[in-house]
C-alpha cells in the first residue's frame, strides 16, 4: 500500500501497524532495548517518511560550510594569538638576603646635544645613598662627534680614560714606601690647592684664558653621549651639563659654568634595564629645545617590572618609568659660576615601592576545541532554523503574499 503526501512517501503501513500491535507482546529483554532506544537525542527519519533534495537545502549548507569555516580561522587565529596578563605586587628586588648594595641598577642613556661639543659636556651621578661621582666616562660612556648639522664627523664612538685621580694614587703609594712621604708630598703640593685662598690662582691655571672663553664652542660642534651608568638602587640623579671636574688636592669640585651654549637635546633611548615587548619609555624619541643657561629636569618615577614569556620559566628582570618635566634658568654670579641650581640637563629617578609582573599568555588547545564545537553546533542550528524558515516561505508564499 502506498500512499503520497506533500513530497513524502508512505508505503506498507498496514505492515507498520502489525508489528507495533505485536510489540504488546514481546519479551521484557525487548521491551527494555526499545526503552534504551527511546532515549536517543537524535532519532533517524526512516526512509519510508524521506523527502527528497531541495535547492534551497543545498544553498543553505553550502552557506554553512562557509561560515563554518571563517569561523574556524578567526578561532584559530585567536587561539595562536598571546595576552599579557599582570599583576601588582610589593617590590622586594631591593634587598639582598646576603650581600649589601648587591642589587644595582642600569641605566642606558643616548642623548645627542645639538650645540654642546664632546669635551665641553661632563656627566655627574649622585644618590641619596652617599655615592656621587664627577665627570662620569670610565669606558662606559662613549661620546661620538656631530656638525652644526647633526651628520656625523666620526663613525666611531671616543672613550675617554677613567678618572684615576692620580695625585690620590700617587700620595698614597709615597706613603706606603716611606716615613717622609707626608712632608714630601706637601713642599710638592702647589699653593693653589688651598681651597679659599689660591682658588682664584687655581681658575687662571685651568682656564688661562678665561672660563666663558674655554667654552664657547667655536666650531659649533655636536654630541652623541651614550653608554650605560650601573647605580645604587636607591633614589638619585644624573646630570648632564657643561662643566668640568678640577682636582683639588685629594678632592674633586665640579665647576658650574655660566655660558652661552645652548642645551637643545633629542633623548633616542633611556630606559632602566632591559628591554621586553610592550616596555613603556616615554622619554625615547623626545627632543626640547633648550636656550642657554637653563635648567631642565626630568623627574622619574622608576617601576620595577618583571616579564615572562610564554612557555619560559625565565623572568626578565627590569624597570619601566614614568616622567614628569620642569624648566628653569640658572643665574651666574660674580665669578661667572652658577649660584643657585647649575644649568644642564637633570634626571632625578625615585622608586616606587610597587613591581608589576607581566606573564604571557595563550588559551588552552582544550579550550580551542570546544570553541570549535560551538562554532559548528550553533551554525547547524542556526541553519536548520532558516531552512524551515526557507520551506515554510515556499509552501505558503501565495497566502503570505496575498
Amino acid at each position: 500500500m502506498q500512499d503520497r503526501r506533500d513530497g513524502l512517501t508512505r508505503r506498507n503501513v498496514s505492515d507498520r501497524i502489525g508489528d507495533d500491535r505485536d510489540g504488546d507482546r514481546a519479551t521484557p529483554s525487548r521491551r527494555l532495548s526499545r526503552a534504551v532506544a527511546a532515549l536517543d537525542a537524535n532519532p533517524k527519519l526512516k526512509e519510508d517518511y524521506a523527502g527528497g533534495d531541495s535547492v534551497s537545502g543545498a544553498i543553505t549548507t553550502l552557506a554553512c560550510g562557509v561560515l563554518c569555516l571563517f569561523l574556524f580561522f578567526g578561532e584559530y587565529f585567536a587561539y595562536r594569538t598571546t595576552s599579557i596578563a599582570s599583576e601588582l605586587r610589593v617590590d622586594k628586588h631591593g634587598i639582598n638576603k646576603h650581600v649589601a648594595n648587591a642589587e644595582r641598577m642600569k641605566i642606558d642613556i643616548d642623548i645627542t646635544f645639538h650645540s654642546m661639543a664632546c669635551d665641553l659636556i661632563a656627566l655627574d651621578t649622585s644618590d641619596k645613598a652617599g655615592e656621587q661621582h664627577y665627570d662620569v666616562h670610565d669606558g662606559h660612556i662613549k661620546k661620538r662627534r656631530l656638525d652644526r648639522n647633526g651628520k656625523l664627523l666620526s663613525t666611531e664612538f671616543s672613550t675617554e680614560a677613567p678618572n684615576r685621580r692620580q695625585e690620590i694614587a700617587t700620595a698614597v703609594k709615597m706613603l706606603n714606601e716611606t716615613e717622609t712621604a707626608s712632608s714630601q708630598l706637601e713642599q710638592k703640593r702647589p699653593a693653589q690647592l688651598q681651597l679659599f685662598g689660591g682658588f682664584n690662582d687655581l681658575l687662571k691655571e685651568y682656564f688661562p684664558n678665561g672660563i666663558e672663553a674655554a667654552f664657547e664652542n667655536k666650531d659649533q660642534e655636536g654630541c652623541e653621549v651614550k653608554g650605560y651608568l650601573e647605580v645604587n638602587r636607591v633614589p638619585g640623579s644624573f646630570v648632564i651639563s657643561p662643566g668640568r671636574s678640577l682636582s683639588l688636592g685629594l678632592q674633586m669640585v665640579k665647576l658650574n659654568v655660566h655660558t652661552n651654549l645652548n642645551l637643545t637635546h633629542t633623548i633616542h633611548r633611556l630606559s632602566f634595564g632591559e628591554g621586553f615587548p610592550g616596555i613603556v619609555s616615554p622619554l625615547d624619541g623626545t627632543q626640547r629645545s633648550i636656550p642657554a643657561n637653563s635648567v631642565q629636569q626630568y623627574f622619574l618615577t622608576v617601576v620595577p617590572t618583571t616579564y615572562t614569556p610564554l612557555n619560559s620559566n625565565v623572568k626578565i628582570s627590569t624597570n619601566q618609568y614614568s616622567v614628569t618635566e620642569s624648566y628653569s634658568k640658572a643665574r651666574p654670579n660674580a665669578l661667572g659660576l652658577v649660584s643657585n641650581k647649575q644649568a644642564g640637563v637633570f634626571f632625578e629617578y625615585d622608586l616606587s615601592a610597587i613591581r608589576v609582573d607581566f606573564k604571557e599568555t595563550r588559551s588552552s588547545f582544550g579550550a580551542f576545541l570546544t570553541g570549535i564545537c560551538a562554532i559548528i553546533g550553533g551554525v547547524v542550528t542556526i541553519a536548520g532554523v532558516v531552512q524551515r524558515g526557507i520551506e515554510y516561505f515556499l509552501a505558503h508564499q501565495r497566502k503570505l503574499i496575498a
